[in-house]
């Protein structure tokens, strides 16, 4: 065969392996995407935790099942949203974005164990409450992003607009308005 020829296929099946690996992964690398927006616009203070979250976040979505990586994504990406609209107190809706990242991240890991241990279950006892728990799996993996964003409406919408931060509004009550 021509060396051209096979290096041409060469090349070619390289990028089609390549191009493979990408959509593969591709719901990992935009869960990257996502949280290192959401770290780079973090508060100061919560930032160390929310990196510690996105990495758990992240290898939940690496080695749990399908719809994990997919919730982390819409999760953070709605927390992201919630704490831009947010004028009251975004810090307070980063740290719901983080509580809920973690608390999902380990319902993932959960459901994974869960997954990986069913075929090693021979008990008749254990094999009877299969349907169970694969309810109670499902209700957890699709049921508690609607929780998360449930929580993130409640603190943009519970705190009417004020025009002001919320320093200046403590100090005009407190003040009466007085300098």
């Amino acid at each position: 065969m021509n060396p051209i020829i096979l290096f041409g296929y060469w090349l070619v099946n390289g990028l089609l392996g390549a191009l493979w690996l990408l959509v593969d992964n591709l719901l990992p690398l935009a869960l990257v995407a996502v949280l290192v927006v959401a770290i780079y616009f973090s508060p100061p203070t919560q930032r160390n935790w929310l990196l510690g979250v996105g990495g758990l976040a992240l290898f939940a979505g690496v080695f749990a099942p399908f719809p994990v990586a997919l919730m982390l994504i819409v999760m953070a990406a709605s927390g992201l949203t919630a704490a831009y609209l947010d004028k009251f107190s975004p810090e307070a809706t980063y740290w719901t974005m983080v509580r809920g990242l973690a608390l999902y991240a380990l319902v993932g890991f959960g459901v994974a164990l869960y997954k990986t241990l069913l075929p090693s279950m021979t008990d008749p006892l254990l094999n009877s409450g299969q349907v169970y728990l694969a309810a109670i799996t499902s209700v957890a993996l699709y049921l508690l992003p609607v929780g998360y964003l449930a929580l993130l409406a409640q603190g943009i919408f519970a705190h009417p607009p004020t025009g002001m931060s919320p320093e200046d509004m403590i100090f005009k009550y407190r003040s009466r308005g007085k300098q």
